[in-house]
């Protein structure tokens, strides 16, 4: 069965001298991946038709009794040139990808994930270099995947004063309820649940990058979304480390 769909590629890897298998997010068939022969020669018809970031038409051959599908053209839609220039951007850029990759099951349909990843892609063009960024996007992709945290008040009593953050219960609970369950938690100061209840709400990064933060802010949040992730998504905190230290 040959299928024409909208494709990003999540990651690029060589096959042979020659040939590249490509893994892609598509807008109708979910996660494939595909084997482009002879995508790596000189006057190769896929050259400049696809690359990490972009978004291209993708042409395949779709087998069921293989998981790994041939590519039989591709062609550009939109060419997302500033990460070439724009290496923060491009950091942030490749570990929002590693975090789609990582989360999305192969195959099936998921046309309102492929939307939330051209736009993730699109801001990340313009305020990828912030690390402020980088945590609104978490912030949303959690929320897409019906895990954003509670903030608003204790997840176990409703008690809205003396909050902490648990990774565990999903968000915030009290000291004492963290005391009695023996729950580990992090400190979450008014101020910076605040922070974060701004970011979880904002429809767009433009308002959440111009944020003041201090010393101290700054290092809570970073703190509070990376043990989220991990918690929520058995993520590796070194990848997303290397990338806050990146920007």
């Amino acid at each position: 069965m040959i299928i024409r769909s909208t494709a990003i590629p999540l990651s690029i890897h060589p096959y042979s001298s020659t040939s590249s298998i490509v893994h892609w997010l598509t807008r109708h068939h979910g996660k494939i991946s595909t084997v482009l022969k002879g995508s790596m020669r000189p006057k190769s018809p896929f050259l400049g038709e696809f690359e990490l970031f972009s978004t291209s038409e993708l042409l395949f051959f779709m087998k069921h009794t293989n998981s790994l599908f041939t590519g039989k053209e591709c062609s550009m839609l939109t060419r997302r040139s500033a990460f070439r220039t724009d290496w923060r951007a491009m950091q942030t850029a490749s570990y929002l990808s590693a975090l789609i990759d990582r989360t999305t099951p192969d195959d099936g349909h998921h046309p309102e994930l492929f939307a939330f990843y051209e736009d993730l892609l699109d801001q990340c063009m313009e305020y990828g270099a912030s690390s402020e960024f980088l945590i609104w996007a978490e912030l949303q992709f959690c929320h897409h995947h019906g895990h954003a945290p509670h903030l608003a008040t204790c997840v176990i009593c409703d008690a809205k004063k003396e909050l902490c953050f648990c990774a565990a219960q999903g968000g915030t609970v009290c000291r004492a309820c963290a005391k009695q369950k023996t729950l580990a938690t992090l400190p979450c100061p008014p101020d910076v649940l605040a922070i974060l209840q701004a970011w979880k709400n904002a429809a767009n990064p433009a308002p959440v990058v111009k944020t003041a933060l201090n010393g101290s802010q700054r290092t809570a949040l970073h703190s509070i979304a990376g043990t989220f992730m991990h918690y929520q998504f058995s993520l590796q905190s070194e990848f997303r480390n290397a990338t806050m230290e990146a920007i």
